[in-house]
């Protein structure tokens, strides 16, 4: 049975359905380990996605589950708080520059979310700007209420959000000037951000008594150990984290300056900020803990970088050899962190069709410490052998004729198609 008759798009995760994917894509994943992945046939795929760049240190990475089975083998959830709290609260209060104070969830979503309520109380204001370049920052209704998926969402959820361009300086200044602004949030791992502009985002804060939110979900423990607030030493007043920081265990962090999270103390303020009867379930901690103990013992966030580096700039040399790059995109400026782009969705879906029939899960990418030379040789040998075929397809003016059944891939955020 398709999981599709039993699932909304046949994922619990969008960016995971089969819209997303070629139709020769595996239709599930039973096994991974390092960076590698088995579907339900066994066939053996290269992984570049690495589960929405949340897995770092690569699949079944022996220091995080045994310290995961540890935690199982003592109780994973109990009535007062466990002890492994205490340990990433002071671990995280340690190395991210604005964790004054720490609160932990289960998702980016939650936790961002919890920043804009915060901004709200701490501010008496309402309105939240965020960068249009930032695709997805939150599945709460203040934001995805401005997507074309925002179905079942008032309007009036949504009327205190403002999206504004990233790269235009003035605009930001003109819309704070004209609007009482509780928050500026920047995802910098979707926008490439520069020193430059983030300080620019940061004193537009301080001159318009405004706070800055940062979403590290995607740059925090990729980027920097402490984040980019780190890397550039310029510090937000709240903070989001995920993904790479527990390699793939469901944990997310709220991080940020005392004055401000203190609200969210129910002796202190009026902010229900985050609570869930699973918040508290030791497996997470006890990933995240060693996850980041390992990246910094081992040097991880340097090695990623360079595998990334190493397999952009061969990219480069072959889509130039190719004559093909007015039609596929690299994008490099942080090479833990590259992405490839094409001219259309339909060369984009031929590329991973081509990709996929060799063995390479390429949706994005997302370089591992599990990624070697021998993974980036058998990549790069797939990658030329798919630039022929996309090139061929470019020369014929016709590329849907090389699709599986004429499948063309599509984007999470799209506007519904009438029947």
């Amino acid at each position: 049975m398709d999981l599709r008759y039993l699932v909304p798009s046949g994922a619990h995760t969008y960016s995971r359905s089969m819209d997303c994917f070629p139709l020769n894509a595996p239709e599930y994943i039973v096994k991974g380990k390092g960076c590698h992945v088995w579907d339900y046939g066994e066939k053996e795929y290269i992984d570049w996605g690495m589960s929405l760049r949340s897995v770092i240190l690569g699949y079944g990475y022996p220091d995080v589950d045994e310290a995961v089975k540890k935690a199982i083998n003592n109780g994973i959830s109990f009535t007062r708080p466990s002890y492994y709290e205490y340990e990433l609260s002071n671990l995280m209060h340690f190395i991210i520059p604005c964790a004054e104070m720490v609160k932990f969830g289960k998702s980016g979503s939650d936790v961002t979310s919890a920043a804009v309520r915060l901004a709200r109380s701490y501010t008496g204001r309402n309105t939240i700007l965020v960068a249009k370049e930032n695709p997805f920052i939150s599945q709460h209704d203040w934001f995805i209420g401005t997507t074309f998926v925002n179905g079942g969402i008032p309007d009036y959820s949504v009327n205190d959000t403002i999206l504004y361009s990233y790269n235009n300086i003035e605009q930001l200044e003109q819309i704070c000037r004209k609007n009482s602004i509780a928050a500026i949030i920047i995802d910098p791992a979707t926008v490439n951000i520069t020193r430059e502009n983030l300080q620019y985002i940061r004193d537009t804060c301080n001159k318009f008594s405004c706070v800055m939110i940062m979403d590290e979900v995607i740059s925090g423990f990729r980027y920097h150990i402490s984040g980019v607030q780190g890397m550039f030493k310029i510090t937000p007043d709240l903070a989001t984290f995920g993904k790479a920081m527990a390699n793939g265990y469901s944990i997310s962090a709220l991080c940020g300056k005392r004055e401000l999270m203190e609200l969210g103390d129910r002796e202190c303020g009026d902010v229900f900020l985050l609570s869930g009867t699973y918040n508290s379930e030791t497996t997470a901690y006890a990933a995240a803990l060693a996850t980041i103990n390992s990246m910094i013992k081992h040097k991880c966030i340097p090695y990623v970088t360079v595998i990334g580096s190493e397999l952009m700039k061969k990219f480069k040399n072959l889509i130039e050899k190719h004559y093909i790059q007015e039609n596929i995109f690299l994008n490099s400026i942080y090479s833990c962190n590259p992405s490839i782009s094409f001219s259309s969705m339909e060369l984009k879906t031929l590329f991973d069709q081509c990709m996929v029939s060799q063995g390479i899960l390429m949706p994005y990418i997302a370089p591992s410490f599990a990624h070697d030379d021998i993974d980036i040789d058998v990549t790069l040998e797939a990658f030329e052998n798919a630039l022929l075929v996309c090139e061929k397809a470019i020369r014929n003016n016709d590329i849907l004729p090389y699709l599986i059944d004429k499948h063309v891939e599509k984007p999470v955020f799209r506007k519904r198609v009438m029947l």
